[in-house]
């Protein structure tokens, strides 16, 4: 039993385990929390979840519906993770279903990713919620969050990303279309033909409905788009938000009535940290984006593309258990110099395994990284594992304090 939150935080985070779906339903059950409440919405993807997860909650809540969130894995703090109407799980709340589940917790054995879940559907139980968004951690059929069972259910796009644990891409479309259930709404901002085919094919089989959301093409900055008969512009994001604001739109346009006033501030204004955030260091502009595979990398360099941006360097880090050679091959062939490093992590990758290449330079930290890259170009990007850019947007936060303390002295 704890009695301070980062104590709780710190047992959460430690917990390790491999255990079914099935095993995690009966634990579940032998709690008494509801998996089947007031419009779910679960929400798979390769890339783009959490954005969808953001726009759609921005949606909800400027049409007055109170909407609680799941996302992974967090940026700033654990209890990002659970949010209602954008306001994370408090503390006290945190540290309150801990200690009550904290018994079953030590007998089944959850991860860390389970007692994540089981809190945030006993949290939302506790709720009059109106909407509660729910994403995936990894995959959808196996996923932890597939004991829900949702009003809809929608997958941004597939591509190849943790192979590891979920194998080749057809593995993978598998994996991910288990989130389909029958006799219920599906809706997909996928374009791959061969892809949709296999969608249809298995809502076909579950009697399920399926919307696919077409494909927007935009070509210059700032990005503007169409929904029905509304316009809206995205300035300071990335291209690829475009899709997940379409995708998030059509989930909400099969929930409720549009008001054109209040949906295009909703989109326009809806924010996701790390994801093309615009920080500085020192007098310099640096966008932190959470490109930590390689359809991420592209849409990264897309969007610096379409941008026009000039005199960039790329700072790049991620876990081992990525295609760290393409990545860092794709960003070189884009034309940019590349600073690869490391973090404090177990998983980060082994800068002695990074072969030497033009234009890029291994460095042994990010601190290090970026007073280099300061020095020799005007415009710095970060990017790689959501970990990796977790840390280093902790870092600018903190020298910018301390710039502005000094300031004020």
């Amino acid at each position: 039993m704890f009695t301070h939150v980062n104590d709780a935080i710190a047992y959460i985070e430690s917990k390790r385990s491999k255990r079914t779906i099935d095993q995690f339903r009966e634990t579940l059950n032998k709690c008494h929390i509801l998996m089947k409440q007031k419009n779910m919405i679960h929400i798979a993807g390769t890339n783009g979840k959490g954005s969808t997860v953001n726009y759609l909650r921005s949606i909800l809540n400027a049409h007055g519906y109170k909407v609680g969130t799941f996302t992974s894995p967090y940026l700033i703090s654990h209890n990002d993770r659970i949010r209602v109407d954008d306001v994370p799980i408090s503390d006290e709340d945190l540290l309150k279903y801990v200690n009550q589940y904290y018994r079953i917790i030590e007998e089944d054995q959850l991860s860390m990713f389970e007692i994540d879940v089981l809190i945030m559907l006993a949290y939302f139980q506790s709720l009059d919620l109106d909407y509660r968004i729910i994403e995936t951690g990894i995959g959808g059929l196996n996923d932890k969050t597939n004991v829900i069972d949702p009003i809809v259910s929608a997958i941004t796009n597939i591509g190849l990303d943790h192979q590891k644990q979920l194998g080749d891409i057809y593995d993978i479309i598998n994996e991910k279309m288990g989130i389909i259930k029958p006799n219920q709404m599906f809706i997909t901002s996928e374009t791959k033909g061969t892809i949709l085919a296999r969608f249809q094919e298995q809502c076909d089989a579950m009697g399920a409905v399926m919307y696919v959301v077409p494909e927007y093409q935009v070509s210059r900055y700032p990005f503007h788009f169409r929904y029905r008969d509304m316009a809206f512009t995205l300035e300071n994001q990335g291209i690829y938000q475009v899709t997940n604001a379409r995708l998030a739109l059509t989930i909400a346009s099969k929930l409720i009535k549009f008001d054109p006033v209040v949906t295009q501030p909703a989109i326009e204004q809806a924010s996701w940290k790390g994801r093309y955030e615009t920080l500085s260091y020192h007098d310099v502009q640096v966008d932190i984006d959470g490109a930590h595979n390689m359809p991420g990398i592209q849409a990264l360099l897309q969007t610096l593309r379409v941008k026009k941006e000039k005199d960039v360097a790329i700072i790049f880090s991620c876990l081992n258990d990525r295609d760290v050679d393409e990545m860092i091959d794709e960003m070189l062939k884009a034309g940019y110099p590349v600073y690869v490093t490391t973090f404090q992590d177990e998983r980060a990758i082994d800068l002695s395994t990074i072969e030497p290449r033009p234009q890029l330079t291994i460095v042994k930290s990010y601190i290090e990284a970026m007073q280099t890259a300061y020095i020799k170009k005007q415009h710095i990007v970060v990017t790689g594992s959501l970990h990796f850019i977790s840390k280093v947007r902790k870092y600018l936060i903190e020298l910018k304090n301390q710039e502005l303390k000094k300031v004020s002295e």
